[in-house]
């Protein structure tokens, strides 16, 4: 998984390699920009690379569909796109588990966090700091104005970017992506980074607007470069992966600290959400064991007030411990606090592990009646009626939900649950396509499809929206494949 992050980040986060055309693969697939050096990458374009590369992305088990840390994440980059007075409305932001420090803009408007980066911010604005910046750079369309400056690069950097994801994909530790690349182009690394470093000085000044705007400290994003760049004096040469594709140099501190020098100082607590987020992240590392004692300390030194956080995440390491009654005493403990999303989703999660589904759906009902806009807590209710019998209403509401808005492969996974419960099997089909779709394994779904046509039961427009679907992602899986036919490891992730 770290080859697949690292080349998304490397070639597409301000980083799109300039190379050649690449031969037959360019040609088929990929769009024709021409020859002007004044043309650029068209949206509509970049938005369906973006989306081809991003199909790679959520079909790796590192792609994280945690609703409560996606849901926050993407409040966060809207916060700070609200403030660049943009209209934009279709990035995207999403998680990858990894402790690396890094963070990347796809080409399309996709923005990807680790989760190491989360939990090396030592504060909202500087995890903000870094969001905005790759928010920068996806307003300022960088990488099709990198693409436009190279001519004819463009076919052969897209190439590269598509045969190293399809490579890295298979988790194998193999030179493969590298190899990939190295066929594709021959990479004129110091033409890029010429590039880049423009780029990233726009980046760093429209972040800090960003910042200031939406109400951060932006000094939050000076204090992270810095540390970055101090840890990186003493990496015996190993650098960052966040530093490899945004390269830091002494300029770029130096203006950000001529910048932060002019400012007010701004005292910004950070947000719950921030420090909830921060403590989950923080709760399943390692074994469930020192994660409890983890918590348990920094309790243990907060004798005037504790933090509901380090309370929420004593009990999510309790949970993982399977230690269920520790887990609900502690965070009785945080409810004193206030109605809180994370802590009743959790509660939640511990009553349907400990076997008590009926106490489970009373959690969710109470807590949605009063936070009905919790993701998290609503896939959990889901979950409780099913497992209390109530499969027409968790139909229902499920339905109702998506009619609203398009959600992620979870609720689809409940709604086939809740469908064969019901005994209907063609909509148990069309729904499990639904999420394997969603987590970019077409050929899965196609799979599902033709086993919904298959099954007796449903009506005309059931089979009718079946067969039209099916016809649909077929031709996607075509073009997919064609991409693809170069590629020895041309094969679907079913994990």
């Amino acid at each position: 998984m770290a080859l697949l992050k690292s080349t998304v980040a490397t070639l597409v986060a301000l980083s799109l390699a300039t190379a050649p055309a690449a031969g037959p693969v360019a040609a088929q697939s990929l769009p024709d920009l021409g020859d002007s050096a004044e043309s650029t990458l068209p949206e509509a374009q970049e938005r369906n690379i973006g989306k081809r590369v991003m199909l790679e992305v959520r079909a790796d088990r590192s792609y994280v569909e945690d609703a409560e840390l996606t849901d926050y994440l993407t409040a966060l980059g809207q916060r700070l796109l609200l403030s660049s007075g943009s209209t934009r409305g279709d990035i995207e932001f999403f998680l990858m588990q990894d402790d690396a420090i890094n963070a990347f803009a796809l080409v399309g408007g996709f923005i990807g966090v680790h989760t190491g980066l989360i939990l090396a911010a030592q504060s909202e604005s500087e995890l903000a700091g870094v969001v905005g910046h790759e928010i920068a750079h996806i307003l300022q369309r960088h990488q099709a104005r990198m693409l436009a400056g190279q001519k004819n690069a463009a076919l052969g950097s897209l190439v590269a970017l598509a045969l190293a994801i399809m490579a890295a994909k298979s988790g194998s530790t193999s030179q493969a992506p590298e190899a990939a690349i190295a066929a594709a182009s021959g990479l004129q690394i110091q033409s890029m980074l010429d590039y880049s470093r423009d780029f990233e000085r726009e980046s760093d000044r429209l972040g800090f607007q960003m910042l200031e705007k939406s109400g951060f400290d932006p000094r939050g994003m000076a204090s992270f470069f810095e540390r970055l760049q101090r840890a990186n004096r003493h990496n015996d040469g190993r650098t960052p992966g966040y530093l490899r594709t945004h390269p830091l140099t002494t300029e770029r501190i130096a203006d950000m600290q001529n910048r932060v020098a002019l400012m007010p100082v701004r005292n910004v607590p950070d947000s719950v959400d921030f420090q909830f987020a921060h403590a989950k992240l923080r709760a399943s590392q390692g074994s469930p064991a020192d994660a409890a004692e983890h918590f348990r300390n920094l309790i243990a030194e907060k004798t005037i007030r504790r933090s509901r956080a380090d309370l929420y995440g004593l009990a999510f390491a309790q949970k993982r411990q399977r230690d269920f009654t520790a887990a609900l005493a502690t965070l009785e403990d945080a409810r004193r606090g206030g109605a809180n999303a994370w802590v009743e989703n959790l509660a939640g999660e511990v009553l349907m592990e400990q076997g008590k589904p009926a106490l489970a759906r009373e959690t969710y009902e109470k807590a949605l009646s009063v936070m009905p806009g919790s993701r998290a807590l609503f896939q959990g209710h889901v979950a409780s009626l099913l497992e209390t019998g109530a499969n027409e209403k968790a139909l229902t509401e499920i339905e109702a939900r998506l009619r609203k808005t398009p959600e992620a492969a979870r609720l689809y996974d409940l709604q086939a649950k809740a469908y064969a419960a019901a005994g209907r099997q063609l909509a148990q089909h069309r729904a499990l396509a639904e999420a394997h779709y969603r987590r970019g394994r077409i050929a899965a779904a196609v799979e599902q499809l033709e086993l919904a046509l298959k099954q007796k039961d449903g009506n005309f427009y059931e089979r009718s929206g079946a067969e039209a679907r099916s016809r649909e992602l077929k031709a996607e899986l075509l073009e997919l494949r064609k991409d693809k036919k170069h590629d020895p490891s041309d094969r679907e992730d079913t994990r």
